[in-house]
């Protein structure tokens, strides 16, 4: 049956499945007012054509009085136009990660490119998952993270991702981990995660402190083992015993560093010094200790790592080993836009000595 308006007039079907046209003008919608070819109008607003030509003006000028937008995404799948470069997490920590993408970020729109920041929430499906539909997007190069466990595993997830973004042209970058011995195509920037715990130790050793303890995660990722390799480096060169007992596992939270500690000093009244794994846990570490009115430095002293702005205003500040996440971020960038990888690159971590590190009490 035919519907009928109130003025008898055949009413309008819409004869597509689907909603109806939302009426934005398509390609062929500015070649026809420019009075071309579809062809001739796509490499125009590609920037593919002669730009003296009638043609070129009247292309132009057709698309702005239609409100043409150009499809960025269906120009990089084609291999053209702007191409993305995505920053891929588990997930955003703090200032670190952020300083990290803004290194990245930085290089990517000088040169042109959109800049993605993904994160994963540490499910390996959904990071499969990921790495696929940027390749369908034809990304530029995937920037992967984040500490991860050196492990077979690992290694050959990687390999699969290198080989799925290298079917378009990308590549995969190891952002702040350590390279992988097997896969020296992977290009991987990263910092000294075990030697700016090693020159901590030794700041502390040289101050006279001895029973200098170590909290950390203590777990087999990346960044936990490489700080505790530092830490172990560092009693070593000074000739003082590792001692399990001065070893805390904590999270890397503010909250589970205080409750660690706070157990911690309740057994160990001995230690005068404490080493973290990274500044969020100096942070508790620092509050279990002026709850318990312990003095900093003055009774013990608290040396952490990543250098976060937030930590030089403490009270007192902290000595912290400031890492050059910007820096990782950037070359990891420079790489993805196309500058050659010659291989591996660690950069060098700094001691920044603050008023929470101080002589042994005596």
């Amino acid at each position: 049956m035919t519907t009928r308006t109130s003025d008898d007039t055949p009413a309008r079907r819409n004869t597509t499945p689907g909603p109806e046209r939302s009426g934005g003008a398509n390609l062929a919608d500015v070649a026809r007012l420019a009075g071309v070819s579809r062809a001739t109008a796509s490499r125009v607003l590609a920037g593919r054509a002669a730009g003296k030509a009638a043609s070129h003006a009247r292309v132009l000028a057709a698309a702005q009085e239609l409100g043409y937008v150009v499809n960025g995404l269906a120009r990089s799948m084609m291999g053209v136009g702007r191409r993305s470069i995505a920053f891929v997490s588990s997930m955003m920590v703090g200032p670190t990660f952020a300083s990290m993408a803004g290194g990245a970020e930085d290089v990517a729109t000088a040169n042109g490119h959109l800049f993605t920041m993904c994160t994963t929430g540490g499910d390996i499906d959904r990071e499969a998952a990921l790495i696929e539909a940027l390749t369908e997007q034809r990304v530029a190069a995937v920037l992967l993270v984040g500490a991860t466990p050196p492990t077979e595993e690992f290694e050959q997830r990687a390999e699969r991702y290198a080989e799925t973004l290298g079917r378009v042209g990308a590549q995969l970058i190891l952002c702040g981990r350590a390279a992988l011995p097997h896969l020296p195509q992977i290009a991987s920037i990263d910092y000294d995660h075990r030697g700016g715990v090693r020159s901590a130790v030794e700041h502390l050793a040289g101050l006279g402190h001895r029973r200098i303890a170590f909290i950390g995660s203590l777990d087999d990722t990346t960044t936990s083992s490489q700080r505790f390799l530092g830490y172990q480096d560092g009693l070593a060169d000074a000739g003082i015993p590792l001692d399990e007992e001065m070893t805390v596992r904590s999270g890397n939270t503010s909250d589970d560093a205080a409750t660690a500690t706070q157990a911690f000093i309740a057994t160990h009244p001995d230690a005068t010094a404490i080493v973290c794994q990274t500044d969020i846990m100096a942070v508790g570490v620092c509050r279990a200790l002026h709850a318990s009115g312990i003095s900093i430095p003055g009774d013990v002293s608290v040396v952490g790592f990543d250098d976060m702005q937030l930590v030089a205003d403490l009270t007192p500040s902290l000595t912290t080993v400031r890492a050059p996440f910007h820096d990782v971020g950037e070359l990891a960038g420079r790489i993805a836009v196309g500058e050659a990888y010659t291989g591996p690159i660690v950069l060098p971590s700094e001691l920044v000595v603050r008023g929470s590190s101080g002589p042994v009490r005596a």
